[in-house]
């Protein structure tokens, strides 16, 4: 019996001294959140998702409502392609952190993978709001409004990353399809060709200006801007499944008559 009581009782008295032992003192602790945070974003960077996960967990352990690792978890989480539970961190963390406009944007990326273009393209507008000189934030919007059906808001934000970040890369071609979806067709062959101007590598203007003209009843001009593309581009999917058939069809309709 004393023996048993004598147990315990040094159960007692090791027990705090370890929990105190385990637990850091808040000022180490912010610091050690501090690294893990930093470490677990290289990771990321890195598309070392697992190690992130490890790191931020850890910081989500001490403080569950840290908003950076609730963002680096859903960015895992997306990489992963759990793309509902990437959601639900990212809408908590972007309550946290509003304007910052890299999680926006991750946000945004979450909506689209669920199908939520409406969602997707607010959220990406919020990222372009933050960052009016990031023409790729734009784009990202102007895509999901394309989904969502609402060509006209697309056009209108494609103008603006126009005049605000010429250089965005696709950014014409971008207008340009958007204006050949309304049936706008001369507009949308002018912004072809000045993606043409601005990057001249841009295949997809090429075939964007073919359809143009497909369009028009253009068939030579169509089969160039399609030759073009093969040139650019001999053996992708898209190479052979639709340049290719369409040259064809049109070089079948012109020997027709």
């Amino acid at each position: 019996m004393l023996r048993t009581l004598a147990v315990s009782l040094a159960l007692i008295l090791v027990a705090p001294a370890c929990d105190s032992k385990a637990k850091l003192d808040p000022a180490a602790q912010a610091e050690q959140n501090k690294k893990d945070l930093a470490n677990g974003a290289a990771r990321v960077k890195d598309e070392k998702y697992k190690e992130a996960e490890s790191m931020f967990a850890r910081v989500l352990e001490n403080d569950p409502e840290n908003a950076a690792a609730l963002a680096g978890m859903g960015r895992v989480r997306l990489a992963e392609k759990n793309y509902q539970e990437a959601l639900s961190l990212l809408e908590r963390a972007a309550g946290k952190l509003p304007d910052d406009a890299s999680l926006q944007a991750s946000l945004g990326e979450a909506y689209d993978k669920l199908d939520r273009p409406v969602e997707a393209a607010n959220a990406y507008g919020a990222a372009l709001k933050v960052e009016p000189a990031n023409g790729n934030y734009g784009i990202e919007q102007a895509q999901a409004l394309v989904k969502a059906k609402q060509l006209d808001k697309a056009e209108a934000v494609l103008r603006e990353v126009a005049k605000t970040d010429s250089q965005a890369e696709f950014v014409y071609t971008e207008l340009g399809d958007v204006l050949r979806e309304q049936g706008k067709l001369d507009d949308a062959l002018k912004s072809y060709m000045k993606a043409l101007i601005e990057h001249v590598g841009d295949k997809k203007a090429h075939a964007g200006a073919a359809a143009v003209y497909e369009l028009q009843n253009n068939r030579a001009k169509a089969i160039d801007e399609w030759s073009t593309y093969i040139r650019m581009d001999c053996c992708s999917e898209f190479s052979n499944n639709t340049a290719k058939v369409r040259i064809k069809a049109l070089q079948d309709a012109a020997a027709a008559g």
